[in-house]
């Protein structure tokens, strides 16, 4: 275990860990440290040495500072001088704090291991737009950083009639971003990353976006509806563990119907459109979706709503009978 402090000019620090818990869920050991204009390094200092002083006397400390030289950076300077198993990283950002939280968590965690993660994330979470989409020397369009081949990799094990396995299948309208990339793939673990949605595979631009932001650890793939289940059924991919990722709940029974099979269904984020209802503080749902919802339960398949993987489980069935929507 490894203690995370995180210090910035202002509210910043707060306001950081704010987006990180709205992406990642609940996590403990990470402290925000202020630092304004009233105070001074020896107030940094104090309060570095109070966060350290609750934990235990050998634990690891990594600071998380905003800019290299300035008083947050300074004073933490200052800190791991004199303390043992202990670092410091400047140019904290959204992408470096997601991956030192979530790796902060593992048995074999250390400061130096964390202090180069957040490095590489860091550096790895700043890119140009319009770098990536132009041409490189003037021949084909790049291709993004974190695109995947056209089909996933295929598994060592080639059952004839066989077909992937889905260990995992959420519905959210923005198909992969922060909680999708960032929670769920390093909670569910896959092999593969299938977001299925007809618009999404049609539309280049987006398909290009998504595929940005997929982690760059699991092949990922935008595939339309028919070729999701094509892909499903390749005997060349028997076995191989897949998260499947789609807008609508509608969608989630056209793959049914293609023959792909789902245990259950993670409904984790559908963006409020006018006529919906609010299921929860992430969660609408349309008259049409409600039918689909009913269908779904009617082929024997639970649903649970959970944005990520540590916030709290809800059935959806019963969520739809507490709104008065299903009988």
């Amino acid at each position: 275990m490894v203690t995370i402090i995180v210090a910035a000019h202002g509210e910043s620090a707060p306001a950081l860990l704010a987006t990180a818990k709205m992406i990642l869920g609940d996590f403990e050991n990470v402290h925000p440290v202020t630092f304004m204009p009233e105070q001074g390094p020896e107030d940094l200092l104090e309060n570095y040495q109070t966060i350290a002083k609750e934990q235990p006397k050998d634990q690891g400390v990594l600071l998380l500072v905003d800019l290299f030289g300035g008083s947050p950076y300074n004073a933490a300077a200052r800190f791991a001088a004199e303390r043992e198993n202990t670092d410091v990283v400047a140019g904290v950002n959204v992408p470096m704090l997601l991956e030192v939280i979530s790796a902060a968590s593992r048995k074999n965690a250390t400061v130096a291991s964390l202090a180069q993660k957040a490095v590489k994330a860091g550096s790895k979470g700043i890119r140009i737009f319009n770098e990536m989409m132009a041409p490189k020397d003037d021949a084909a369009p790049a291709a993004p950083a974190t695109a995947a081949p056209a089909a996933a990799a295929p598994s060592t094990d080639q059952t004839p009639g066989g077909h992937m396995d889905i260990v995992f299948a959420r519905i959210d309208s923005r198909l992969i971003h922060g909680q999708v990339a960032s929670s769920w793939v390093n909670y569910v673990a896959p092999q593969t990353l299938i977001a299925s949605s007809d618009p999404a595979a049609t539309d280049k631009l987006r398909k290009t976006l998504l595929l940005q932001v997929a982690p760059s650890h699991i092949k990922t793939n935008v595939l339309d509806i028919a070729k999701t289940g094509r892909v499903y059924h390749n005997p060349k991919y028997t076995g191989m563990k897949t998260m499947l990722v789609v807008e609508n709940p509608q969608d989630i029974l056209r793959l049914l119907d293609e023959g792909i099979e789902i245990k259950e269904v993670n409904v984790g984020g559908v963006t409020y459109k006018n006529g919906m209802t609010q299921l929860s503080e992430a969660v609408y749902a349309s008259d049409e979706d409600i039918e689909a919802y009913k269908e779904i339960a009617n082929r024997g398949i639970p649903m649970t709503i959970q944005q990520v993987p540590n916030s709290s489980r809800v059935d959806m069935m019963k969520r739809l009978k507490e709104k008065g929507l299903v009988s």
